[in-house]
This record gives structure tokens, C-alpha cells and sequence, in this order.
């Protein structure tokens, strides 16, 4: 199978024609518009060439294609996967599944949870663990309006949690500690046995006692 731009006209014409000069320079001029028209028709290919298109064309796709939460202020990588996933989120429209992809195309991290998965109410549901970093308001209020576009009419939306994971050294210390308690009770006292020389001795003792009674004369 040959390619469209490589065809020489010359080559597949006629016998009976191809050996005209008029004819040779028909087929060389022709040749000319049939490569340059083989290099414009990939034009015309926009989501296979989604990348390589500028920003004002990704925008009239983006309304070609009803991208209900097209965010015109995001930078052109957002809007190019906006784009990208219309389609198949169209089609998904409603599951759990198309409302985390709505989540990934503006976050690269998004987990949907359902309610029992948290002990949440009937019919509600939470997107979590986002590890990018927390946007202004505007970009969350866009999130929350394109998941209540994509989610199922009867399904709630309860919040979202924003993940983080800081790493970092922990260090752990310890000390050896030794001792050894005595307690001193009072100890009991025992007298001990005193040996030593008594000593004894004695007296006699004579007294006389004398009275001496005063005489009063009487006249």
C-alpha cells in the first residue's frame, strides 16, 4: 500500500498518454496539490493533534463538545484533558467512575469513596486524598460544579479532603538508668553484759549525846 504523497501520477497514467509532455507536466503540477493536500487533510484530525492545537481552537472544541465543566481560566494542559475525556465522560456520565476521572483532569490525585465506605449517609460520597496543593476558591468551586454535572441526580456530594505527606527525620532517644535501694530500718538494740569490781565498805560509828537543861533560880 503506498501513501497519498508518495503517488506519481506519471507512473499509474496510461501508456498510451505518459509520455506526452503535456501530459508529464499535468501529472508534476498535479502531483504538487496532491502532497500538499495529503499534508492539510491531517488537519482536520483536532483530537488525535490535540496537542499540538493552540488555545483558542481547544476552547471552540471544548464548546463543540459540551464540556459542561470547561474552565476557561485553567492553563492550556487542563483544558487540552478536558477535552481528551469529553467523550468517554458523556458515555460514563453518572458513575462513580466518570466523576473521579472529572477529579483527575483537574487534580492529578482524586479518590472517590462511597458512603459506606466511611460511614456516611445513604447516597453520598466524598472525593479524597488529593495531593496537590490547595487551589484558590475559584478552582474549587469549579470542581464541585463539575462534579455535581457529572454525578448521578440522586447522589450528594459531602466534601473534599485534600492529602498531604510530609516527610521528614524522626529521632528517638533513650537512657539506662541503674540504681539500687536499701532501706535502713531501726536496728534492735541489745544491751551488752557489763563486767566490773564492786567495791563495798563500812564504819563504826560511837556517839554520846549530852543534854544540857537550863536551871531557873526561884525566889
Amino acid at each position: 500500500m503506498r501513501k497519498l504523497s508518495d503517488i506519481v501520477l506519471q507512473e499509474i497514467a496510461p501508456p498510451s498518454i505518459n509520455r506526452d509532455k503535456n501530459v508529464q507536466a499535468i501529472c508534476a503540477a498535479i502531483d504538487a496539490e496532491m502532497r500538499n493536500l495529503a499534508q492539510q487533510t491531517r488537519l482536520v484530525l483536532l483530537l488525535p493533534r490535540l496537542d499540538e492545537l493552540s488555545e483558542e481552537l481547544v476552547d471552540e472544541l471544548a464548546w463543540q463538545y459540551h464540556v459542561d465543566f470547561y474552565d476557561y481560566s485553567a492553563d492550556l494542559t487542563k483544558k487540552r484533558n478536558l477535552v481528551r475525556q469529553a467523550i468517554a465522560w458523556h458515555k460514563r456520565k453518572g458513575t462513580p467512575a466518570a466523576v473521579e476521572e472529572v477529579c483527575t483532569a483537574a487534580f492529578k490525585t482524586a479518590k472517590v469513596f462511597e458512603n459506606w465506605e466511611y460511614g456516611g449517609e445513604p447516597y453520598h460520597f466524598q472525593v479524597r486524598l488529593i495531593e496537590e496543593g490547595i487551589p484558590n476558591q475559584a478552582v474549587i468551586d469549579s470542581l464541585i460544579r463539575a462534579i455535581n454535572e457529572t454525578k448521578n441526580t440522586r447522589s450528594w456530594l459531602d466534601g473534599l479532603s485534600f492529602y498531604r505527606e510530609i516527610q521528614g527525620t524522626i529521632y528517638y532517644g533513650g537512657v539506662v538508668n541503674q540504681h539500687k535501694k536499701i532501706e535502713i530500718y531501726p536496728s534492735e538494740f541489745h544491751m551488752p553484759d557489763i563486767y566490773c569490781t564492786q567495791y563495798k565498805g563500812g564504819a563504826i560509828s560511837i556517839c554520846r549525846k549530852v543534854e544540857i537543861i537550863c536551871q531557873i533560880g526561884m525566889e
